[in-house]
């Protein structure tokens, strides 16, 4: 009998051990993208065109894109400047730096977001934002242009940026906005990087996430 307890005793721990094994084993796995089918075509068909395809289908299967993905309508094309409507459009800026690609991908979807959810809010949100940012510079490289949207990017740029902090951790995403900050919407980026906790406070007052 006391043989039968310790046989069954040290299966019993043996059994144990093989589970704990296993748990371990399954976190340290890291989870398989989930990024749903992107339906990407070119706008030319050029080799370069196919490049920057090839990389954002090589960013979507790296990183699981589902929640940043609004739309999965895609055009690549060398000669545009990359836009959100009426289809998301990709140009060849950074075909050499995944990180900045990832951050046009993102920016984009992030138009997407508030097209799909937040339409009957974007006039609220304008007159908010130029309440919080009365000196907001809207001429490009500063802002966009035109003061409506430059106001309405900032919403844009804090998704950007929480997107990427996600994705791909708070320094990387970091040196992204800084670069971006020193490139184009100069001061719209700027402003988010030095006010992060209004923009914060300001998409959950108007519960804008991803």
């Amino acid at each position: 009998m006391k043989d039968e307890l310790v046989r069954d005793c040290k299966i019993h721990r043996k059994t144990r051990l093989r589970t704990l094994l296993i748990g371990i084993l399954l976190l340290s796995c890291p989870a398989e993208a989930k990024t749903p089918k992107l339906n990407i075509t070119l706008a030319h068909g050029t080799a370069l065109e196919q490049k920057r395809k090839q990389q954002i289908e090589r960013l979507a299967e790296k990183y699981d894109l589902e929640k940043y993905t609004i739309t999965r309508d895609i055009v690549v094309d060398q000669q545009a400047i990359n836009h959100s409507a009426p289809v998301l459009t990709q140009n060849l800026r950074f075909l050499d730096n995944d990180d900045r690609a990832l951050s046009a991908y993102v920016h984009e979807q992030a138009h997407w977001v508030l097209m799909t959810r937040h339409r009957g809010e974007v006039r609220e949100m304008l007159q908010d934002l130029k309440r919080m940012f009365p000196d907001l510079p809207i001429a490009v490289p500063q802002g966009d242009g035109n003061e409506g949207t430059s106001y309405i990017h900032l919403v844009v740029l804090m998704l950007e940026w929480q997107a990427l902090e996600d994705l791909i951790g708070p320094e990387r995403a970091r040196s992204v906005m800084e670069f971006k900050r020193a490139d184009h919407y100069k001061a719209l980026y700027a402003t988010v990087i030095e006010s992060r906790q209004q923009m914060e406070s300001f998409l959950k007052r108007y519960h804008v996430k991803w």
